[in-house]
This record gives structure tokens, C-alpha cells and sequence, in this order.
């Protein structure tokens, strides 16, 4: 089986210096990548620069911006036939389009902006890159695992949030994490497919087997 995670966070340039980032530390993306190794399955990881790989023994390559992330995607899926994409990664849901210093608008460079100086951040919505999988895949029959990250909202509105996604048509799979349902060893997981909720995970080890289990009973079909 041949798998192509990803995992960490995007970063968008305000200048040469600033960056708009995320929480991620891909930390997750790795233990998924580390136990479907040690099962057996081919991995290929795509990982924020920020994140560390050391130990860890697949192919990788490291991105950056939003950008960076789109084009290794396609870049891979296209030419590589990969059995499934579990798809870790923070993508930024907005990148820069613009900045106001002092008034004057300008845009992200490679110098740096002056402190002291009053910046209006104009944002542009990036696309859903989930939703190009398929098309960009050699593999007619690849299967995407999506994870759904909420915020303490009530369980109405998780499985609302885990509908839409499926509803896309986009995935097989929805992983959904709770931020108050996750600290320290705890780290709870409720797997979600078309026809229903498959299980609930209490930690990194236990979802990272959930899903490869999935996988391969799919591959068995």
C-alpha cells in the first residue's frame, strides 16, 4: 500500500521577515506516517519546513507556503500512484493579497517592513486543495482521508461540520479531533464514513491503527 501524508502547517509571507502561521506541529501527520511504516505501507510524507523528520525513515519533502504544498500534491499525484492521501496538514485558509502601510498599499516583498508603521492586512480565501485530489490522480481509485478540526462546539454542530465534508464527495474518510478533547496523551479521534460513525480513538496510536485498518479492508473490497 502506498501512502502520501502530509502533514505541519502553511505560512504566508508578509515580508521578508514576518509570516503568518498556525499552531500545527505536524506531530500527528508524523506518528501516522511512523505507524503505517512500521506496517508495512510505502510512505511518501510532505511536511512543513518547520517539522522535525529525524528518526523517521520514508520519503519526504518539506514545504512552505500554500503554494508549495498545491504544487508537490499535484506534482505527485499525477506522477507517482499513490493508494490514498491522509491529508494532516494546516492548510492556511487565506493567504496575503495585499498590505497597507501607513495608508499605502503594497504587497509581501523580500524586505522587510519598517516597525513602527500602522499595516492593513488584505486576506484572499485560498481554494480547498482536498478538493483536487482526485482530478490530479493517476489512481482512478484513490482513497482521501480528511480530518475535521473543531472547537468545542456541541456535538450538533460537530457532525454538521463532518457532514459538509462528506457531503463534498471529496472524501472517504473524516478523522474529527475535538482542541477540548485534546492534550497530553489524550488525543480523541472519531472516524466518520458515508454510512456512519466507524469507531472512536483515544490517542495517536489507536487513530493511526483505525485508519490503516480502513484503508486496508478498502484495498480488500
Amino acid at each position: 500500500m502506498r501512502i502520501l501524508v502530509t502533514a505541519g502547517g502553511t505560512e504566508e509571507p508578509i515580508d521578508g521577515v514576518r509570516r503568518l502561521v498556525n499552531g500545527s506541529t505536524g506531530a500527528t501527520g508524523l506518528a501516522i506516517a511512523r505507524y503505517f511504516s512500521a506496517r508495512g505501507a510505502v510512505v511518501y510524507l510532505l511536511h512543513s519546513h518547520r517539522v522535525d523528520t529525524g528518526g523517521l525513515h520514508v520519503e519526504a519533502a518539506a514545504f512552505v507556503t500554500f503554494n508549495d504544498l498545491g504544487a508537490a500534491l499535484r506534482r505527485l499525484l499525477a506522477s507517482r500512484r499513490f493508494d490514498a492521501v491522509v491529508h494532516l496538514a494546516a492548510v492556511g485558509d487565506y493567504r496575503l493579497d495585499s498590505v497597507e502601510v501607513d495608508g499605502v498599499a503594497t504587497h509581501a516583498s523580500q524586505g522587510k517592513i519598517g516597525s513602527g508603521h500602522e499595516l492593513v492586512l488584505r486576506l484572499k480565501p485560498n481554494p480547498k486543495l482536498i478538493d483536487s485530489f482526485r482530478n490530479w490522480s493517476v489512481n482512478t481509485d484513490l482513497k482521501v482521508v480528511g480530518f475535521k478540526l473543531t472547537n468545542e462546539t456541541g456535538s450538533a454542530q460537530r457532525t454538521e461540520q463532518v457532514h459538509k465534508l462528506l457531503e463534498r464527495g471529496v472524501v472517504d474518510l473524516v478523522v474529527h479531533n475535538d482542541l477540548g478533547e485534546i492534550g497530553g496523551e489524550q488525543h480523541i479521534a472519531t472516524l466518520h464514513a458515508k454510512h456512519g460513525v466507524i469507531t472512536t480513538t483515544k490517542n495517536k496510536q489507536d487513530m493511526a491503527r483505525a485508519i490503516f485498518d480502513y484503508l486496508v479492508a478498502g484495498e480488500m473490497e
